[in-house]
């Protein structure tokens, strides 16, 4: 065997570069002594023992080196492959955070994957992993994680009561001890751990700023049908506004501090799940039932006010099996089944927390104003519902809305309808906005910055369990300044921020099972702006994606967009600047594992990098068909911009692949740009024989 050995008496240091078996070793040594009798007796059984060691080390490298290969993913040979042939490494595709002064309100996470924008495949995969069926508690705490600020290992925690709060006395009005643990439970939260914390929040700004956030803040997430009508000198002024509201919240909006909200409604989330299931199992199991929960009551003295007793006070309802009604402003319910009717308000000027538990019927939720249904708004509001198809019709700020708090909308089963606004259905802005919908053929209908949208120091998610379900994102908000006849979504995983002072949150949509259909306009479906994360990773099914720009893995603005699917005969629909584009500072990509798919856009799209942007398509396997109308500048395009010009990269694996475009069918090429190019060739999978059969 071949080896090679340096040897540098200078420091008595001594190189090497070889590879030899244990019984090659003791030749080589054997005929070696000749020389080495020259060196000292120590100096011989000092470079006996390196040998031993360096041919240890080599041989497990070696091994390492062939495991790494083997155990590539089909994407990262295909990268590796193709950006070999472009003399580009995958490390190529990164940015510094220094390009833009940082602001204090980025993300830890958002940071790490602009340096490593590849790290979002991996990224998705953990959150896919994370799911746990029957536990929101889970999945909302892994998201919290991920809430850090750049650079700030240290979070702030829930308010922590003292055993006087602990064991604080409570007058009980219903009889069965598992109820009265469950309200015990609450009452706490409710009355004490979630409103301390919130002073926590917010207790290094004044009253006034806190009012700012509800009174003026809010209007950059608040878009306006009368702004088309405008005149240009009048929306000249609006915009002047914004950035006033944006300039006026960086003064102080860096020492906010929604962790205390965000960590005590995980808190009682996580003891809430153990009270219901327990509530559930005693019903479901006939110990007991809800008709007799709800009158089996202590008897009260004559002329007692039942407003000091726990489950009846002000603001709470219990109620039975039958269709109930409730209307109003409320703290706690709970109801026990039967179709129900929640007519719900609240005022975010006065904000309290707000917990909903409904365990079976199908239920319609509605409201009259914002910040009503599972909307946290500077605190903590959950709803959830296990059983029942559900209609949920929300204003602005609900259906699992984090404003500077935590929002969690959790629905078991069910067929449902949700229908909302703007930052609904999994918005987060400053906390954690969540939506968990476990099983059903569900509906969601939203305006804008919607189904897993994540806005400054946010995060908003949307998770799917099976069913096939159907997003719409759009309609209301028209996109005037760029067209007359489409509409800003800002939607279906977007993360936003406000260019160029305040870093954006993150947006997601996981879906894990069922042909989807999702339907958008402008900005959606794994998309981004300024500092942020947009994603969609949908797991299995026929799934349908439609939409016009800015869309299908596009980033825009020194911020990260992606859509990932595994499984399935896809269908990819758009006009420009989507399906795997990067813009200014940017990653976009659009990654499909498995499935014959069909993919259409117009110009600068799959696989396009436009000004230093990096934009990926990946086609694992599948016959798939590709149309563009514009070819210069699609298929593997980066033009020339700036210092060091941008990236783009079309791959496919496997199948009998049709194009109009650049591409071909078992083919490599290289685009009119620096570094763009792309391959349509047959991967083939290592061989079993020589890989122990993996």
């Amino acid at each position: 065997m071949p080896f090679c050995i340096f040897i540098e008496g200078q420091n008595n240091v001594i190189q090497s570069r070889f590879l030899v078996d244990p019984y090659t070793l003791s030749i080589v040594i054997d005929a070696m002594y000749k020389v080495l009798k020259q060196l000292t007796f120590l100096s011989y059984y000092v470079l006996l023992i390196w040998l031993v060691v360096s041919t240890t080390v080599s041989a497990d490298q070696s091994q390492l080196r062939s495991a790494s290969i083997i155990e590539r993913t089909p994407e990262q040979f295909g990268l590796e492959h193709l950006m070999e042939t472009l003399n580009l490494k995958p490390s190529d595709i990164g940015y510094r955070t220094d390009y833009t002064e940082p602001d204090s309100f980025r993300l830890q996470l958002i940071s790490d994957l602009m340096t490593t924008p590849l790290g979002m495949i991996d990224y998705a995969s953990q959150l896919r992993q994370s799911v746990v069926r029957g536990q929101p508690e889970v999945m909302s705490a892994y998201l919290f994680k991920d809430l850090a600020g750049a650079g700030k290992s240290k979070r702030g925690k829930a308010y922590s009561p003292n055993e006087q709060e602990l064991t604080r006395p409570v007058n009980l009005f219903y009889s069965d001890p598992i109820l009265n643990r469950l309200l015990s439970r609450v009452s706490l939260y409710l009355d004490i751990i979630i409103p301390k914390s919130t002073e926590l929040a917010f207790a290094d700004i004044s009253t006034s700023q806190r009012q700012f956030l509800t009174t003026k803040f809010v209007h950059l997430l608040e878009l306006r049908v009368e702004d088309e009508f405008l005149t240009p000198n009048q929306l000249d002024s609006v915009e002047k506004l914004d950035e006033e509201y944006a300039e006026t919240f960086a003064e102080f909006g860096y020492r906010i501090n929604s962790d205390p909200i965000v960590d005590a409604g995980l808190d009682c989330l996580k003891k809430l799940m153990l009270d219901v299931n327990a509530l559930r199992s005693q019903i479901d199991s006939r110990q007991v039932s809800a008709k007799h929960l709800v009158n089996n009551t202590v008897t009260l003295p004559p002329g007692v006010d039942r407003s000091s007793y726990l489950g009846v006070q002000n603001g709470w309802a219990v109620g039975g099996p039958g269709n109930d009604y409730y209307r109003g402003d409320y703290w706690f319910i709970l109801d026990l089944g039967g179709d129900d009717h929640y007519d719900l308000t609240y005022d975010s000027h006065n904000p309290h927390p707000v917990i909903i538990i409904d365990l079976s019927g199908n239920d319609l939720y509605q409201t009259k104003t914002d910040f009503a249904i599972a909307s946290g708004c500077m605190t903590v509001s959950m709803l959830l519902d296990f059983e029942g198809d559900d209609s949920y019709r929300g204003q602005r700020f609900s259906l699992g809305s984090g404003y500077f708090g935590f929002g969690l909308l959790y629905d078991k089963s069910g067929n449902d309808h949700y229908d909302g606004d703007t930052h609904v259905q999994g918005a987060g802005t400053y906390g954690l906005g969540l939506l968990i919908d476990e099983s059903g053929r569900d509906i969601y209908n939203a305006a804008a910055y919607a189904q897993g949208f994540g806005y400054v120091r946010g995060f908003g998610m949307i998770i799917e369990g099976d069913g096939a379900d159907s997003y719409y994102a759009g309609g209301k908000y028209k996109d005037f300044l760029r067209y007359d006849q489409h509409y800003l979504s800002m939607s279906q995983g977007f993360g936003f921020g406000s260019r160029p002072i305040l870093s954006g949150g993150i947006g997601i949509i996981l879906d894990r099972k069922g042909n989807d259909n999702y339907y958008s306009d402008i900005f959606a479906q794994g998309a981004s702006y300024w500092w942020s994360l947009g994603m969609i990773y949908d797991s299995d099914g026929n799934d349908n994606y439609q939409s016009f720009q800015y869309a299908q893995g596009a980033a825009t603005h020194m911020t990260l967009g992606a859509l990932i699917d595994d499984f399935g005969d896809d269908v990819y629909t758009g006009k420009g600047l989507m399906q795997g584009v990067g813009h200014d500072y940017s990653c976009g990509l659009i990654l499909d594992r498995h499935g014959n798919d069909l993919y259409t856009a117009y110009d600068l799209s799959q696989g396009a990098g436009s000004a230093n942007g990096a934009g990926l398509l990946i086609d694992n396997e599948g016959d798939d068909r590709y149309y563009v109308k514009i070819k210069k500048n699609t298929h593997g395009y980066g033009n020339p911009r700036r210092d060091f010009g941008s990236i783009g990269l079309f791959i496919d694996l496997g199948g009998f692949d049709q194009y109009t475009g650049f591409g071909q069918n078992n083919y490599y090429w290289q685009t009119d740009s620096k570094w763009g190019g792309g391959m349509d060739i047959e991967r083939m999978d290592p061989d079993s024989a020589k890989t122990g059969g993996r």
